[in-house]
């Protein structure tokens, strides 16, 4: 018996299976956006945020890493220049996971507001400070210093290990980052929960040193750091004002599997993880030259956010910046502005 013909026949209805499965996901696609204006509404989003902060932090996982009887927060000068000292702060998010990164202390200051500086993808503490390569970060980290603000910087799973990034020096320490976020997804947890949480427990050892101020907190990142800036500031309540840039989007159009969730296209996305940061001040900025992410896919999802800091009464408090230029930190000191305004305003 000759089988080909069998075999051709099946091709078809292997065609058919695929096509079926793109057809429901991009059904599914299109309803996502009204499922999720049932699932948190404006009206009454003042007295439920608390609510959907919980689902939020449990759908990511944040709430399974417990705090206690961690090892000891170490922090160590490894050196200084005209601007400030370099510290190595390392804190725990398990008794297993050592989670550092560098704390710029500007020269000369007594007590200052803390804005945590998030790298983005290929990234290092070093790389967005200007002192290791060339980088796209438009001078992130400096341009706070200069603001006065004590500045930390994580280090998240991301560094560079190929030889093709220019904008990244390579660290031949071997990783998959969404290997490793499939294996923590397996326990509920996933690597945006262990990297927030792991900033989240820098924050309140950094609060405690004199020289920061633990009433003016911020946080501003680039591309994946933008990412993070959103999701920390959601989950955070300490965090007062963020800048999030180039990484807020439509998670339809760019599904990552590290910023994907369990039924977070019914519940929360970019949109309503930005409504979480209500009535916080969030200036969320998009490049039109992005290479990375399409600015117009980001449009429809910042609409969202508005009506629900109307809820607040605190419009103004959610800026959404479309600017000219590419995946990078605006040379305009605007989202700066902002940013640090929350902070000023806090001890008035």
């Amino acid at each position: 018996m000759d089988y080909k013909d069998i075999v051709s026949d099946g091709d078809k209805y292997r065609k058919n299976y695929i096509n079926g499965i793109n057809e429901f996901i991009l059904r599914k696609n299109q309803e996502g956006f009204n499922v999720r204006e049932t699932f948190m509404q404006a009206e009454n989003f003042p007295e439920k945020i608390e609510i959907y902060r919980k689902q939020y932090i449990e759908m990511l996982g944040i709430d399974k890493f417990d705090s206690t009887n961690l090892p000891e927060t170490t922090m160590t000068l490894v050196g200084n220049d005209e601007e400030c000292s370099f510290y190595r702060v390392v804190v725990y998010v398990t008794k297993e996971i050592p989670f550092h990164g560098l704390l710029m202390v500007p020269n000369g200051i007594k007590k200052a507001p803390l804005i945590i500086s998030q790298h983005g993808g290929g990234g290092t503490p070093e790389l967005c400070s200007d002192i290791n390569g060339k980088n796209n970060y438009n001078h992130m980290v400096r341009r706070l210093i200069k603001r006065g603000a004590v500045v930390f910087a994580p280090q998240l799973l991301l560094w560079n290990v190929a030889d093709e990034i220019e904008t990244a020096p390579k660290h031949p320490i071997p990783f998959n980052r969404h290997n490793i976020d499939k294996e923590l997804k397996r326990f509920g947890v996933s690597i945006t929960a262990l990297e927030i949480k792991g900033i989240m427990n820098a924050i309140t050892y950094l609060s405690s040193l004199d020289i920061v101020d633990e009433e003016k907190i911020g946080m501003m990142g680039l591309s994946y750091g933008g990412y993070y800036t959103l999701h920390t500031m959601a989950a955070d309540k300490r965090i007062k004002s963020g800048y999030a840039n180039a990484a807020f989007n439509d998670r339809n159009v760019y599904s990552w599997s590290d910023w994907c969730y369990f039924n977070s296209a019914n519940t929360f996305h970019d949109a309503e993880v930005a409504a979480l940061c209500a009535p916080r001040k969030l200036y969320v900025a998009v490049g039109t030259e992005d290479q990375v992410f399409d600015y117009k896919t980001s449009m429809p999802e910042a609409l969202r956010v508005r009506k629900y800091y109307e809820a607040f009464s605190s419009e103004n408090n959610f800026i959404f910046d479309v600017w000219e230029g590419g995946h990078t930190v605006s040379s305009t000191d605007e989202g700066f502005d902002f940013l640090f305004s929350a902070l000023k305003e806090n001890n008035d």
